[in-house]
């Protein structure tokens, strides 16, 4: 049986192929979607195991694709989104089953036989939406632990609109689909055939599942998510009406505040999506290990591999932890660039003593930066993304110039494992963040770039009045 296993953290994806390999299955790895495309050109696989957080683009455009496109390849989704909405789109854009991270290898492994399974025996693929399930191949329809009786016509039109759960769908087309009848405006027979199954499948003691969509049709479920990103939504809260009238500095005020919360809400959120890449390759090491017969020893690669994972877990801790920190108020509008620095390195001291973080900083002398707390924090960002979706030990260099009224920070990354293969890029780490990273360099008064296909950042800054030597050491 082959599977396609599309995920581009090499580590993960390398264990997670070994242990497949050792229960039966050929494994291939697509660290990218181009990849993909063109290994299910080249082979027929049984299984598509997807990450969500796949490459540059979300996972989910590249599952729209391939659905898109023909593709009928069972699908499984691997994700760290736990939300009902996230799995919902999911499967509403075709994935056959949904794993959330980190997850157990055992489950990982039984969940690819029973969609292998699905795939050879039609009769094993049940559709559920909610407590409501459907089996083709028996025509049974259950509710919870109620038995529900259909006949042939009220049968096809709720495997239909189960099939396309979540969606609208419009009386003309339920009339052509489920009917084979051209589009008849005039025709009633849809809406008898909706009334005979709401009063079969929504009984008064259940939540309503099925719902007429005033002017456009009918739908079975909750609606789908709208928004192509699954991401976490920024909410920012609701000014009285007035408010802004009354006092217009105050209200603007909140406004900004509002938006750096929700701005590191979402970032914050997207860190701890990142945890999850390694957390699941800790666990399920732990699990396989625990799995093999004794007396089989493990190979160095193998323990300075799951170190590493290890290392990242706690890159992506120790970030979390410092953005949500309380900081005390800046004493003044500036502060030593190398000051800020030490302080934010200090939050991964323990990446720099086990080797997998090695610094080298290169400033101008007695430069000073905002004392803005938002620019701690991107800092940390920065530091805690490179050093968590990296899955190999690195040195940071970071360089400091003075240009005129401001400064120019340039971030470059490189491995120091020696075994000379490439890091991710800067727009492989940050191209889903860049934009609210981009918003923070701006609030702060500054610029965040990078360049492409590089593995470089640079953040230009105001400057303020270089620091004498006495302040220096205050600070």
């Amino acid at each position: 049986m082959s599977i396609l296993l599309a995920d581009d953290d090499l580590q993960l994806a390398t264990f997670l192929s070994k242990s497949l390999e050792s229960e039966g299955y050929s494994v291939r790895i697509a660290l990218d979607e181009e990849t993909v495309l063109s290994e299910l050109k080249r082979q027929n696989y049984k299984l598509i195991i997807l990450d969500l957080n796949f490459g540059q683009t979300d996972g989910l455009k590249l599952l729209e694709r391939l659905r898109g496109g023909g593709v009928e390849t069972p699908i499984m989704v691997l994700s760290a989104r736990n939300r009902v909405s996230d799995r919902i789109q999911s499967l509403n854009l075709g994935a056959d089953d949904y794993v959330t991270k980190p997850f157990s290898f055992q489950e990982l492994a039984a969940r690819s036989a029973a969609l292998l399974r699905r795939k050879t025996d039609p009769g094993l693929s049940v559709r559920r939406v909610e407590d409501l399930e459907l089996d083709p191949a028996t025509r049974k329809v259950r509710r919870g632990k109620r038995e529900i009786k259909l006949s042939p016509r009220e049968f096809d039109l709720l495997h239909l609109l189960m099939r396309r759960a979540g969606e609208t769908i419009s009386r003309n087309a339920l009339l052509q689909l489920c009917w084979g009848h051209e589009a008849d405006t005039d025709s009633n027979l849809v809406d008898v055939y909706i009334n005979y199954l709401r009063k079969k499948i929504d009984s008064a003691s259940e939540p309503k599942l099925l719902f007429t969509v005033r002017g456009e049709g009918y739908r079975l479920g909750k609606p789908a998510p709208l928004s192509s990103s699954p991401e976490l939504d920024t909410e920012y809260p609701e000014h009285p009406a007035g408010a802004a009238n009354d006092h217009p500095e105050t209200a603007v005020e909140s406004q900004t505040a509002a938006r750096q919360q929700g701005l590191l809400r979402t970032l914050i959120h997207s860190m701890a999506h990142d945890l999850a890449q390694p957390l699941t390759s800790v666990r399920c090491f732990l699990e396989v290990l625990a799995l093999r017969k004794q007396g089989v020893s493990l190979q160095p690669v193998e323990i300075k591999g799951i170190e590493q994972q290890a290392d990242r877990a706690i890159a992506l801790t120790k970030g979390i932890s410092a953005m949500v920190r309380e900081m005390g108020a800046p004493t003044g509008p500036w502060l030593p660039l190398d000051t800020l620095l030490n302080d934010v390195f200090d939050d991964f001291l323990v990446l720099v003593h086990s080797g997998f973080l090695t610094l080298h900083k290169d400033l101008a002398p007695s430069t000073q930066v905002t004392s803005s707390p938002v620019l701690r924090q991107l800092l940390v960002l920065l530091v805690a993304k490179l050093t968590g979706r990296n899955t190999r030990p690195l040195t940071l260099s970071i360089s400091g110039n003075l240009m005129e009224q401001h400064c120019h920070l340039e971030l470059r990354w490189e491995p120091n494992d020696g075994s000379g293969a490439e890091l991710l890029d800067a727009k492989s780490i940050l191209s889903k963040d860049f934009r609210d990273m981009a918003d923070m360099a701006r609030s702060v008064g500054g610029e965040l770039l990078f360049g492409e296909d590089k593995p470089r950042i640079e953040l230009a800054l105001p400057a303020g009045p270089r620091a004498s030597v006495s302040e220096a050491i205050v600070h």
